[in-house]
Order: C-alpha cells, then structure tokens, then sequence
C-alpha cells in the first residue's frame, strides 16, 4: 500500500506539474507574442514620420531604440521587394529571408494569432510580419518583421522543470512516508484480529474478537468472524457431545455382550444355554447394527451426499399403510391407534421410502412413551403453505426446557429420552428427513396432557 501510494503521488504530481508548465508556456508565448504585436504597432507609427527609404538610413535610431531593452527582440524593415532597409543585429542572428506568411495588410490591426513560427537552425523563432507605410496612407509600402527566439526563456523554463522534479520526488516520499505512518496505524487493529485468531484453537473456542473496538472498516469483518466462531464452537461442543453419547450408547451392547459371553464362559453351558446367549447376543448385534446405519445416515446427510427420489404420493394412502403396520404394535401395548384426516384427496411430493422411515420413528416413539390405556392420534391437514401431518400421543408429556433440544442427537431428557431398545437417534433422523425435503419437524407438548410432533411439507413451488 505504501509503494502504491508512492506511485500514485508521484504520477498524480508528474500530471499536475507537466500541466503546469504547458500553462506557464503558454502564457510566456503569449505575452511574447503581446510584445511583438505592440512593437508593429509602434513601428508603423514611426514610419509615419517617414518621408522616404534615404530619410531611414539617415536617422535609424527611433527604430533601434523601439526594440532596445528586450533580449533577443530583432526587428527588420524591408522593402517589398525584399530588399533590407534596416536591421537591429548582425546578419548571423537573423534568418537571411524571413517568410511572408502572415503578412498582416495596413489596413488591419495585427494580433497575436498573426504571429507564427518559423525554423531557423540553432533555434525557432516567432515572427510577426506586416505592412507599414512611409509618411501618409499613400507612401512607400514597407515590409515590418519582427521576430524574437524561442530559446530566450529556455533557461529559465530548465529551472523550472528542475524545482518541479524536485517537488515531485520530495512531494512522492513525504506522501510514501506519510502513507506507510497512516497505513501501519490503520493496520494496527488488523495485526491485533490476526493475533487474537492465532490464538482460536479447539480447545479455546470462546476467544472473540473486540469488533466495537476498532475501527468502522473492521467492525463488520469482526462480528462476521465473531458469529462464525459461534458456529464453530457449538459445532464442536456438539461434535463432542455426539460422539460422547455414541461411544455411552455403544458401550452399553458392547459391555453387555462382553459380560454375557463372559459369564457363559466361566464354566461348561448346555447346549439350550449357549442357544439362549446367541439369542442375547444377536439382540444386541442388531441394536449395534441400527445405531451404526442411523448414524451413516445422519453423516450422509450432514454432507449432503444422500440423494431423494421425490415422487407424487397418496397422502391419505400412506398414513393408513403406516397406521396398519404399527396397529398390532399398539394394541400390544394396550393403546389406540387412529388416523384422523381433514385434507381429502391430498397429494405429497416426498420419498416414499424416507417419508415411512420418518413416520415410523414417530410412532415408535409414540408408542414408547404412552402409557397403556393411552391413544395415538394420526392426522393430515392442510397448512397454509403445505401439507402437515401430526402424530399425538397421551401421556406425561415433555417439559418446556427440554422441547428446543428434543431433535438433536443423543439428547438426554428422561420424559423424551428412548427406551434402551432404541438408537437415541431416531428424532434427529426425523429433523434430517424434513430438512432433505424442505419441510420442518416440529414439536408440542403440554405436561400430563398431549405431546403432538409435526411434519409440515411445503408445497413443490415453494419448495
């Protein structure tokens, strides 16, 4: 930043200075100019005087003295026949013929757009010609050529390009100095982020940055960066706790198994026994092997690598296939099982297979927390911007301060919490199905009352 600073400083005065001089240029050439329009002026007023070509030889010295006092100022009076009448400097400071071009008439007052230039080695020179008259209107015509260098300001245009590169370099370095002062001090609150994030690591995730204390530019940047280690560190707090509750879950089978064939092997067993431990034994082997799926599933979805196939389906046909399958379930465990539906002839965009997956966890859940005498209610509504199905349930209900959490994974609430048969994952498989058809699970429930878990499917344009 410094270093563009420096060259943005030294073209910006480079342009302003390269400006400058064509200007100061200009108005010399101009007031050159000015000086030479004023001398024709005053030369054909002195011709006026004038009687004859001889009467100028006699008495050149008005004329010398028109042009006496400005360097490099050469006037010469010619007949038109181009013969010299007078001239104010020896011939070698003066072009031998000087060009006609220009020639301003006596009848117009010269200017100085008459005056052009013409090429004359070493230099350039700016001449002014025009036509004056001896004595009155009708004398002797006489050819006025004034002329002056171009050079003459040369040395002091030098100088001037000389201070000017002086005030751009020390114009550029005071502006690099003062920009690298002003850059590293603006910096500084930078340096200071870049510290504190060194600093973040996973075992000190609740390090922030102070970003109402720097400045406006950093203010944004640091609460960004403050909210994505929010994220993180209730990513990580998260991770931690599911794979401290998948290793208590998976340790439960596996401690089980280990004692059982433990216990078996501590003295000779009948072939009924071994037969009877297997069957334990297998038991938990699927156990193992459900908690292990449910969460591949989980990890597929969490990654985005689980395609849907989204096809047009029954609602009302769906949940009665659902209610018939777990029918028998219920009424083993003395509860009623009934499907309720207030949306006639509804469609649903979804998965089969995944919808089922859902539902069934739903009410496997439902049948695990309802007391015997208890009634599970299926219903399918239409919501405003969709299709919504609820299961209900009777029973204890779950407290208000466990409700937030109640999908996530391996949470721990005893009114929510499975029984040992399950995975701990089924909710949390639940949330991850709505999610993958751009639906929302949702839950209700009112202590000693009703628990009712929803799943809203948005309609296929919104979706």
């Amino acid at each position: 930043m410094t270093l563009l600073f420096a060259i943005v400083s030294v073209l910006t005065f480079a342009a302003v200075g390269t400006y400058l001089y064509q200007v100061l240029v200009r108005k010399i050439e101009l007031r050159d100019d000015g000086r030479l329009v004023d001398k024709v002026v005053l030369v054909r007023s002195l011709l006026s005087d004038y009687s004859s070509i001889a009467s100028i030889d006699r008495a050149p010295a008005p004329f010398r003295h028109s042009v006496h006092g400005i360097d490099g100022l050469v006037l010469r009076l010619s007949s038109m026949d181009g013969k010299v009448i007078l001239q104010t400097t020896a011939p070698m400071y003066f072009p031998s013929t000087l060009s006609p071009q220009g020639l301003v008439p006596i009848t117009r007052t010269p200017q100085a757009e008459d005056v052009h230039r013409q090429s004359w080695a070493p230099d350039e020179l700016r001449v002014l010609n025009a036509i004056g008259v001896l004595g009155d209107v009708a004398g002797t015509p006489v050819q006025i050529s004034i002329s002056r260098p171009r050079s003459r300001h040369s040395e002091f245009l030098r100088h001037y390009l000389l201070n000017l590169a002086c005030a751009v370099t020390l114009g550029a370095t005071v502006v690099a100095v003062l920009g690298f002062l002003i850059v590293r001090q603006g910096m500084a609150p930078l340096r200071m982020v870049i510290s504190q994030a060194n600093n973040i690591s996973t075992h000190r995730m609740n390090t922030r940055l102070p970003a109402q204390r720097g400045p406006l530019e950093l203010r944004e940047l640091g609460a960004a960066f403050n909210a994505m280690l929010d994220r993180l560190e209730d990513g990580v707090q998260r991770l931690s706790g599911f794979a401290a509750d998948l290793a208590h879950d998976l340790r439960t089978p596996v401690n089980t198994l280990m004692m059982e064939t433990q216990v078996a092997l501590s003295r000779p067993r009948t072939v009924e026994e071994y037969q009877t431990l297997a069957a334990s034994n297998l038991e938990e082997y699927e156990h193992l092997a459900t908690m292990i799926e449910n969460t591949l599933f989980l990890a597929r979805v969490d990654n985005a690598g689980l395609a849907i196939n989204r096809q047009t389906l029954d609602a009302q046909a769906e949940l009665l296939r659902i209610r018939n399958y777990f029918e028998g379930l219920a009424e083993e465990a003395g509860i009623t099982l009934t499907l309720a539906q207030t949306a006639a002839n509804a469609t649903l965009d979804a998965d089969a297979t995944l919808l089922r997956r859902a539902l069934g966890n739903l009410l496997s859940n439902a049948i695990a927390h309802t007391p015997r005498g208890g009634a599970i209610t299926l219903t399918l509504r239409q919501a405003d911007d969709g299709l919504q199905i609820d299961v209900a349930n009777t029973g204890d209900g779950v407290a208000a301060q466990h409700l937030p959490h109640i999908f996530e994974r391996y949470y721990r609430a005893d009114s929510a919490r499975p029984s040992n048969a399950s995975t701990g994952l089924g909710l949390a498989i639940v949330r991850a199905i709505m999610r993958l058809h751009g639906g929302e699970a949702t839950v209700h429930s009112m202590p000693g009352a009703t628990t009712t878990f929803s799943l809203r499917f948005c309609s296929a344009p919104t979706c």
